[in-house]
């Protein structure tokens, strides 16, 4: 009964002479503190066929060690239960997790990675015993573990020594766990549930300086998927990391499954009830600024033609976030020409993408009578609406001047502002009124043929929905799997 207790496994590998399982269960060693869960990497010899007469109907090489996926700290915040593991094909010196917090506490989700080689190394090290069942679970003193040592492969485990046998029967628990790369998680955040996780690796060239990019795509039990990226500082040789994207791809549907497809460049998703492809490089079609485009590895800014594009050398880009100033020239200062006394409405984004959803967005007012000074929101005359633009209520001479919008440090958007001081008055002259009333007319053109035209495209919109499901955002660029 201590091989696996209530498990739940996740995936499995076959690397060398050993198959390795990835799994949870409930954790014997906490049983005297309580029920608790572990995440567990076990490992079996491929040319296992038991015992002759002690484990003749178990495996005779299995070992398990704990899998430690943890926020560090005087008091680690654990993430105890293992949802999904991957391993990138071709690489088998690195596997990667995603871990949650108990379903009974404060929900919080983790990515972090293992290396092969300290699993190895756990498997190596002592072993864990609990010498009566109110003990505590102590390490095995190297005098008391027998030889072959257990685990070890041979050629026919018919032939291990009874001692060997008896020995892993009671014993397959590693004392030391596996620590996860880093001494960090890849990534943590609360309130969230990772059900599946797929991993990307691509590598690139600025300026001669070849770097190498992780890319990780967490699908959720809401149907998102999370798109982070993770990087090695030259300078300090540490890693950090970054959500760079999220997708609603499934809404309201847990994600079950997940494929990348390297050869076609796309990430397959599938619910209970659906499947759908998302293509990898997403760059003109996801991005139409600057400063989101330099952050994906896939894709580089071109700015003299000002579009993102999928990256090749020559194009800006900055992932690490190290040139904060890397978009300014690219951002287009807009022109406006308001009326006096009318309320204009200035904003970066028609939708805030959700991943930038919590960063501190400020807007700055250059006036030549005030110099530079920051708006403050105020209801008679600054309003932020809901996707952090800028209302100005009241229009005056005063509010002439440029106005930016700054997200930490980096420059999202640009406009000057030009307020005609021209009050409205009553027409004096029939040439005035007749001025009035073409300009009205030209006015109302316009408007009737914009309604037309977009009366014409909603009609296409619905033709498309009723043909096929579509996304709920309009940036979202998903394609069903056909």
């Amino acid at each position: 009964e201590l091989f696996v207790v209530e498990p739940n496994f996740v995936g499995s590998f076959d690397i060398g002479e050993y198959v390795f399982f990835f799994f949870r269960e409930t954790a014997v060693e906490y049983i005297n503190c309580g029920k608790s869960v572990y995440s567990r990497v076990a490992r079996v010899c491929k040319k296992d066929i038991g015992g002759k007469n002690i484990l003749s109907q178990n495996w005779a090489t299995y070992l398990k060690a704990r899998l430690n996926c943890s926020i560090p700290g005087e008091f680690p915040f654990y993430f105890n239960e293992i949802q999904s593991i991957y391993k990138v094909p071709g690489d088998d010196n690195k596997f990667y997790g995603t871990f949650t917090t108990s379903t009974n506490g404060l929900m919080g989700s983790a990515i972090c990675s293992f290396a092969l080689s300290d699993i190895q190394r756990a498997f190596n090290g002592k072993f864990k015993e609990q010498a009566s069942s109110s003990s505590a679970w102590l390490p095995v003193l190297s005098n008391r573990v027998p030889e072959p040592r257990p685990g070890t492969c041979v050629n026919d485990t018919e032939t291990l020594p009874d001692s060997v046998l008896t020995f892993i029967r009671s014993h397959p628990l590693m004392d030391s766990a596996v620590m996860h790369e880093n001494e960090k998680p890849v990534f943590f955040k609360r309130d969230i549930f990772f059900t599946k996780l797929v991993v990307d690796k691509i590598r690139v060239d600025i300026g001669g300086a070849v770097i190498d990019y992780t890319v990780y795509y967490a699908g959720t039990n809401d149907g998102r998927v999370h798109k982070i990226v993770q990087w090695t500082n030259v300078n300090n040789g540490e890693t950090s990391s970054t959500l760079l994207d999220i997708f609603d791809v499934t809404p309201g549907e847990s994600i079950q499954v997940m494929a990348l497809s390297r050869k076609h460049k796309a990430l397959f998703v599938a619910s209970d009830f659906r499947v759908k492809q998302i293509d990898l490089v997403m760059c003109n079609r996801r991005y139409d600024n600057c400063l989101r485009c330099v952050h994906d590895p896939y894709c580089g800014w071109d700015k003299d033609m000002l579009i993102c594009k999928p990256y090749a050398p020559g194009l800006l880009q900055d992932v690490s976030n190290n040139t904060l100033d890397i978009c300014d020239s690219s951002v287009v200062k807009k022109k406006m020409v308001a009326t006096w006394g009318q309320s204009l409405h200035l904003g970066c984004f028609l939708k805030m993408p959700a991943v930038l959803s919590t960063q501190t967005i400020t807007w700055f007012h250059y006036s030549k009578d005030k110099g530079q000074y920051k708006i403050n929101y105020r209801p008679e005359k600054y309003i932020e609406t809901s996707e952090h633009g800028l209302i100005i209520l009241s229009l005056t001479e005063a509010d002439t001047g440029r106005y930016d919008c700054w997200m930490g440090a980096s420059l999202l958007c640009s406009y000057n502002v030009t307020v005609d001081s021209h009050r409205c008055s009553s027409p004096s002259k029939s040439s005035d009124y007749q001025k009035v009333y073409s300009d009205w007319c030209h006015e109302f053109e316009k408007y009737k043929s914009t309604m037309r035209t977009w009366e014409q495209k909603q009609a296409q919109c619905v033709g498309r929905q009723n043909g096929s499901e579509q996304n709920n955002h309009p940036n979202e660029i998903i394609r069903p799997f056909l």
